[in-house]
């Protein structure tokens, strides 16, 4: 029965690193596609657009931070079972 049990948790744990996995990647991709905007755009571009796609920039990184933070949590938290 603990068996069945200790696994369970091990399988869940995994999971949620996929997806805290899945989630950075997509955080990145989006980093880049606004970076590639910034990069094309930045001159002819209204005033607003670049100032909000920079901050834009900075809270996905901030995310990518705090994901990996918490990633790295779960994997360590996973040899202790």
């Amino acid at each position: 029965m603990w068996y069945n049990l200790k696994y369970r948790k091990i399988d869940r744990e995994k999971e949620e690193i996929g997806w805290i996995k899945f989630w950075i990647g997509v955080a990145v991709a989006a980093i880049m596609g606004l970076a590639s905007w910034f990069v094309n755009h930045y001159t002819t571009a209204q005033t607003p657009m670049p100032v909000l796609d920079v901050l834009s920039i900075v809270v996905l990184a901030i995310f990518i931070v705090l994901l990996n933070k918490i990633g790295l949590k779960k994997i360590k938290d996973l040899e202790n079972l």
